[in-house]
């Protein structure tokens, strides 16, 4: 059957095209429309995954021009490439999605077996892993990453930081949880690390979508950096020494929050470090210590910024002028 002539695929193309510009009551029309069959959802689904692929864009471009609609439409989540490259685009994912669904039938609507695994990495030793997708992760030290692949790519990070350079599967979301921050790679290579009362987002190709709750999803491109903590996302760019970071054995930055440093320095076999106030956690630091001498790289630190280590039960405390005593376990 051609694409044209096939009702639900020419229905979940509209629906895809025009969802972004529905008043409340065209959302109410389409839920109506999406709980009349597991066919709907599952065209739709495709329509959405394939019109937030780049590449679909490039196909678009090279299509023959349109002939115009009978009628002008709603503006539609792509204004800027115009209405001739807008229909391309829905006409190319049409095809594909027509190619996609045609050769199973109704077997594509049959979810895929979740593969589970969890990954982790010892002490002071980085480890790099091949994911069953072909994706490449590599963990800092002292790390752990669970997955759950199936129709989509669910990473969990739980300790620690990782580096992922994602292959590109449009069809197959690779998303990174990190606390309740979600990281969707866009055909990218980023990294995520959880730190002391947020979490990091470093992207180093392509782009990477992060929603977290109770805030606006921001796309996060190369060369950029995100840090999710209580007070919402803080974007910069990544200078040269964030992009080398701790895959060279550096602990590289400019204004690390002590905390966060310390962290680090714990994943490569330093002794764990109490602070004699949480406040010194938010203490900037700046400058560039080796990971893999943590005990010489947090006495330089405290030398740097006037602290003094005391001695601790199992490991240390930071001390100050203004918080000069540690309080007892």
């Amino acid at each position: 059957m051609p694409v044209a002539d096939d009702p639900i695929i020419a229905q979940a193309a509209d629906w895809a095209e025009r969802v972004e510009a529905l008043d409340a009551a065209g959302r109410a029309e389409l839920r109506a429309w999406l709980t009349r069959s597991p066919a709907h959802v599952a065209a739709f689904d495709r329509f959405r995954r394939l019109l937030a692929d780049p590449a679909l864009f490039d196909a678009a471009a090279r299509e023959p021009a349109l002939p115009p609609p009978p009628a002008p439409r709603a503006a539609s989540r792509f204004p800027a490439i115009g209405r001739r490259m807008r229909r391309a685009a829905v006409a190319v994912a049409a095809c594909a999605a027509a190619l996609a669904l045609a050769p199973v039938g109704w077997r594509a609507l049959t979810p895929a077996p979740i593969q589970r695994q969890e990954y982790a990495s010892a002490v002071a030793r980085p480890r790099t892993i091949a994911l069953p997708d072909g994706s490449r992760m590599t963990l800092d030290a002292a790390s752990r990453v669970g997955i759950a692949f199936g129709d989509t790519r669910d990473l969990s990070l739980t300790d620690g930081a990782a580096r992922f350079d994602v292959r590109h599967d449009a069809d197959r979301p690779f998303r990174v949880h990190v606390d309740a921050a979600t990281m969707t790679a866009l055909g990218t290579v980023f990294s995520a690390e959880r730190q002391p009362g947020g979490s990091e987002l470093r992207v180093f190709r392509g782009r990477v979508r992060l929603d977290a709750p109770g805030l606006e999803p921001v796309v996060v491109e190369a060369g950029r950096y995100a840090r999710i903590g209580a007070d919402g996302v803080t974007l910069r760019a990544i200078d040269d020494t964030d992009r080398i970071s701790w895959r060279d054995r550096w602990l590289d930055g400019d204004a690390i929050p002590l905390a966060t440093a310390f962290a680090r320095l714990e994943r490569y076999g330093a002794a764990p470090i109490r602070l004699a106030d949480p406040s010194l956690g938010t203490l900037p630091i700046s400058g560039r210590f080796r990971l893999d001498t943590p005990e010489r790289s947090i006495r330089l630190i405290a030398s740097l910024y006037d602290l003094r280590i005391v001695p601790d039960r199992g490991g240390a405390c930071l001390a100050s002028d203004r918080y000069p005593r540690c309080a007892p376990h």
